[in-house]
This record gives C-alpha cells, structure tokens and sequence, in this order.
C-alpha cells in the first residue's frame, strides 16, 4: 500500500507530466462518481467522543454506495495509516488517537467504476482530561485562486478563549502532507503562485483560563490559478412575470479581491429550462419582458469581475411568463421550504398572484446545478415531495400552475440549493 507521503509524491510527478502533456491532447476519461462536494466529518475531537461521517455530495451513474475508512495520521497531516476495522460510518476516539490527527476517506462506487474522496482531517485529538477542547472547528472564508485573501474564524470551544495564534499550512490536494507557510501566522493569508494545486488549512491554537489547544481547520480545495470572486449567495430576480412589465436583478453577494463590478446578460429560456438564448442588448440590471417573452422562461447571468479575474453566477428562472392580455400573472415567485438532502421533505408555497387564484396544481422538476434543463419528477405532483437519491447532485424547482376565473398560468419556483446525499 502506498502510503499519504508517497501518493503525495505521486501527485506531484503527475502534476509535472501535465505540463508535458502535447497541445490539443484529451485526457482519457476515469470511470466511476465525480465529488462535487467532499466528505466531511463532525464531532468533538476529544479522546472518548465519537465522530460522524457525511459521504459529500457524487455525481454517478446510477445510485452510488459508500465505503469508509478512517485513519489516524500524525502532527503534519503524513504518515496516515488506518485504523483496523474503522469502516463505519461513525469513529470512536480512542486513547491512541490522542495528538493525532484523524483522517477519512470515501469510496463511492456506481455502475461505471468508483473512486475515492478525502474529508478534512480533524484533531488534534484531545485527551479526555483537556479542560479545553474545540466543539466546532474553524472554517476559512476566500483563497480559491492566487490573489484571494483568504480569513479563518476561530471555530468554537468549551470554554471562552482569551488569545489565539494563528499558523497557516500548504498541503496536498487531499489536505494531508502540510508544511507551514513561513510568516503566515495571522487570522488572513492570501494565496501565492506556490499555492496553486495546494489545499490550504489554518491551524488555530486558543488559550483559556484552563489550558491551551490546538485544532485544524476545515482544508480548503485546491487553490486555482485563475482568480475570481467567490460567491456566497446566488443572483436573484423579483418583479411581475407578464409581458410589459420589468424585471429586476440583485447580483449576489461575493466575495473578491478590491472593488467587484458586476456584468448582466437576460436569456429567454422554453417552458423546459433550457435552449436558452441570449437576449441582445439584455445587459443592464434590469430587463423589461416584451411579446416574444411569451410564453418562455426568463434567465440571468452574472459576471463578477475583482482586481484578480472574473466568475460566473446564474439566478433562477422566473416564468413562464404571461401575456398582455392574460387576466392572470405572478408577482412573487413560488418559494421551497425545507432541507435539500435525500429523504428529507420539501414544501412548495403556490407563490403571489395578481388576482386570488382559485386552485393550483403543482409539478416536481429535476434540474442541473444552475436550475437549468429540467425534467418532471414522474409522480411527484403534490405541494410537498421527499427527495431521493436520483436527486443527489441536481437542483430542485416546482412549477406551479395556478387558475383564476377560467384561466391558467404556471410559474417556476426558485430552485433549491444542490441536493446532497445525507
């Protein structure tokens, strides 16, 4: 078995041959599910407390199963070796765990391959005597790319502390193998061109009336090259959907290096989501919907641009849109309540209308990660819905018909956040 140190060594000889790799040339595709949201694990790092896993989020083909194996790793993040029978989904700490770190990986497997993803290591693990220990462990805010500040909070810990000393630490893309970043020892670093492939972790050492302890941070993914904004909340778009009337554009909240400027583009979208087409001349903040909205779906992207680079968001669809000469039109899009994780229910309201709506019949959509190219979930036609597994990875939406004095009118709901597996 190859261990942390050496895949680490492997990456970085695999790393090199990219840039060997002829011009034009394709990488060769590698079965199995995509992570698009890592592994992550919860639970106090004290000797005697137990851990719990959570698989992240997969693209598969078909429904994936998850496989679990813990390990126990040193000071630096290296020399990880796993910890005989630690394959369920939950770890006790133990006392050979105490000052180590604890790793986790999963190994998703669908019906094309599998492949494996790494949670951020925790610890180090406390002894049960420690007086201070930390409940929740720090979180770093920014460094996606070179030339984005990157913050780190405290985390939160059984005691109050009275001081905190900060020590940043570059890492393999797995957030093992860390050396510390020589002077990065303050609550804020901003990644270099040495960061680049590199996950990123803070380590936080707290002081209190009753000791001192130190815990690791959640790492970050590997720092890119091309910088950008990094988003926070998504675009959105409010405003009457009928024809005649104008809609009105927030861009977001972001995060980015300097002053931010944001760039618009309208779409007209089918009643499906998709074949959208950009709006010429649809670039201000604010789009008014003419005839040939009609009957369509309405899109919006942003481009948030900062002294680094630029990146991109989508707002929800908002639609369909109505006619200047239907009676009946929505003013305030449907809303979904609840959390979107497999087997957990969602509720859709029926959304504001301009005149009180007799009846509303509803229709489930299943979406990609920016509410777009839907498809009706057979079946699921009520205002509420559990999700499933073939869920894990789209976004959900509801279209919501409603009917007035005869006539009838659909709108989409904004779409719920990526649903995630647990």
């Amino acid at each position: 078995m190859v261990g942390v140190r050496g895949r680490f060594a492997l990456w970085l000889v695999a790393a090199a041959a990219v840039g060997a790799t002829p011009a034009g040339a394709i990488a060769a595709a590698v079965p199995g599910p995509v992570d698009t949201t890592v592994p992550s694990v919860s639970g106090v790092p004290q000797q005697g407390q137990r851990l719990g896993a959570a698989p992240g989020i997969w693209t598969a083909t078909g429904t994936p199963t998850y496989a679990y194996q813990w390990y126990r790793c040193d000071a630096t993040g290296a020399h990880c070796l796993s910890v005989h029978g630690a394959t369920a989904v939950g770890y006790k700490l133990g006392a050979a765990d105490v000052g180590k770190l604890i790793g986790l990986t999963v190994k998703a497997t669908d019906t094309s391959g599998a492949a494996s993803a790494y949670a951020s290591l925790i610890g180090p693990i406390a002894a049960t005597t420690a007086a201070l220990r930390s409940t929740v462990e720090p979180k770093i805010s920014g460094g996606s790319a070179v030339g984005v500040a990157a913050t780190v909070d405290d985390g939160t810990w059984s005691a109050t502390p009275t001081a905190y000393v900060y020590a940043w630490q570059r890492c393999n893309p797995n957030g093992r193998v860390c050396v510390p970043i020589a002077g990065a020892t303050t609550g804020g670093y901003t990644p270099v061109a040495a960061d680049v492939g590199h996950a990123l972790v803070a380590v936080v050492t707290a002081t209190a009336a009753s000791g001192s302890q130190t815990v690791w941070s959640i790492a970050t993914r590997a720092v890119k090259a091309q910088p950008g904004p990094s988003l926070s909340a998504a675009p959105a778009v409010s405003g009457t959907v009928a024809q005649g009337q104008r809609l009105t554009a927030t861009s977001g909240t972001w995060a980015g290096a300097g002053t931010l400027a944001y760039a618009y583009q309208w779409y007209r979208c089918d009643a499906t989501g998709a074949h959208c087409n950009a709006v010429h001349g649809a670039t201000l903040a604010t789009y008014t919907l003419v005839a040939a909205d009609a009957g369509q779906t309405i899109g919006l992207t942003v481009r948030a641009t900062d002294s680094t680079g630029t990146a991109t968001a989508y707002a929800g669809l908002v639609g369909t849109v109505a006619s200047r000469t239907s009676p009946l039109h929505n003013t305030a899009p449907p809303q979904i309540t609840g959390t979107a994780t497999v087997g957990q229910q969602l509720t859709a309201t029926s959304g504001t209308w301009n005149v009180a709506t007799s009846s509303a019949t509803y229709s489930w959509q299943r979406c990609n990660v920016n509410g777009r190219i839907c498809a009706p979930i057979v079946g699921a036609t009520g205002s509420t819905y559990t999700a499933t597994a073939g869920d894990a990875g789209h976004t959900l939406v509801v279209v919501v018909t409603a009917v007035a004095a005869g006539a009838a009118q659909a709108s989409w709901s904004l779409a719920t956040a990526a649903v995630s597996a647990t």
